[in-house]
């Protein structure tokens, strides 16, 4: 294997040289720039890849631990370092590592992976993803995802994450071209297809997110991102009891969930239905959510739970805190707040001013 690693770009380079083919420029500096790749430092790379895209927290875990091993291999490996960048980016997405600690470690991760080898399409991924959803760098952030997709362009990763750049910046026609490539390159990826089903979330396509969804959860059943999806896309079709379900099976996954969010949900929905599930829920959910690092989606409880001023409350605390997730301002969950002045203040705060484009 350490041999065809070793090979690859020289005969790739050898092969256009024989067929007369002019190689770009990013294409050269890339072969050129090519250096010998540790096998086991590969096969780590790739296993926690494998577990990054579920992320569950003790997927992260794992995923971390195999890009460590990678670096024990292989200490100059710039993928280990992309991939280390992107758990820490899922940490504070998640909600499992609050953004000051979370954010300061993905982006230090992610330069090195750039300082390493800047002609790795992983490295430019990474540090987009924390611009987007760390710094709310918007321009600087697409520069990145557009160089990853320029050295790469068939990497599914750096182009589903940018769909959602392009939804929330306004762009939803270029977002779905994004998302048909992504799904004809590698359609069986779970994550892909949560992330897919945001974006048709996203445009109000509450039937094709579903869809999508759906087909994350065929392939993973706990798949946090789905769960999210459907519990907007119910919700706002007036399905409570389907949205109720998802809700409750969202805090009964294993390691990520919450007992005593799930107890307060099942009690809310035999006082009060869907609304007194949500309200339950988010009293509960509000004593730990400093510790999860989940302010947005606190927020987006008390909406369902018809609390519009503690709605607020909490994305101004997501705003203080930097929540990643406040990006998603544009989810259709918040139609309720956007004619508010409050809401349009947060917009622009963020940098996501949608309503003065449209």
């Amino acid at each position: 294997m350490s041999g065809i690693l070793a090979l690859q770009n020289d005969v790739a380079e050898k092969v256009a040289k024989a067929l007369a083919l002019k190689l770009l420029p990013a294409e050269q500096a890339r072969l050129a720039k090519a250096r010998p790749v540790n096998p086991e430092a590969y096969d780590a790379y790739l296993k926690g890849l494998q577990h990054s895209y579920k992320l569950g927290p003790a997927d992260l875990d794992t995923a971390l631990q195999y890009f460590d091993l990678a670096l024990k291999k292989d200490p100059g490996y710039a993928l280990a370092y992309a991939g280390i960048s992107f758990v820490w980016t899922c940490r504070q997405q998640m909600g499992y590592t609050p953004p000051k600690e979370a954010a300061p470690k993905a982006k230090s991760a992610a330069q090195k992976s750039l300082a390493l080898d800047d002609t790795v399409a992983e490295a430019h991924y990474a540090l987009a993803n924390i611009m987007a959803w760390g710094d709310w760098d918007w321009t600087g952030a697409e520069m990145e995802f557009k160089r990853a997709i320029e050295i790469n362009p068939n990497f599914p990763d750096a182009r589903i994450y940018y769909s959602h750049l392009l939804s929330i910046t306004g762009r939803p026609d270029d977002a779905m071209a994004e998302v048909k490539r992504v799904l004809e390159v590698d359609p069986y990826n779970s994550l892909f297809q949560s992330l897919a089903a945001a974006d048709f979330l996203l445009v109000h396509r509450y039937d094709d997110a579903i869809a999508q969804a759906r087909n994350a959860q065929r392939t993973n059943a706990d798949d946090p991102v789905a769960h999210n999806i459907l519990q907007v896309c119910f919700f706002m079709k007036g399905m409570y009891e389907e949205a109720f379900a998802e809700w409750k099976a969202m805090w009964n996954i294993p390691l990520y969930g919450n007992r005593d969010i799930a107890e307060a949900l099942d009690r809310g929905y035999a006082e009060g239905g869907f609304t007194g599930a949500m309200r339950h829920a988010a009293e509960a959910w509000a004593k730990v959510v400093y510790e999860r690092g989940e302010p947005w989606y606190l927020a987006l409880a008390y909406v369902m739970a018809g609390d519009k001023e503690r709605a607020f409350e909490w994305l101004e605390k997501g705003f203080e805190l930097h929540d990643a997730n406040m990006a998603y301002l544009g989810f259709p969950g918040f139609d309720g707040l956007r004619s508010d002045p409050r809401f349009q203040d947060l917009l622009r705060r963020v940098g996501l001013a949608l309503d003065e484009k449209k």
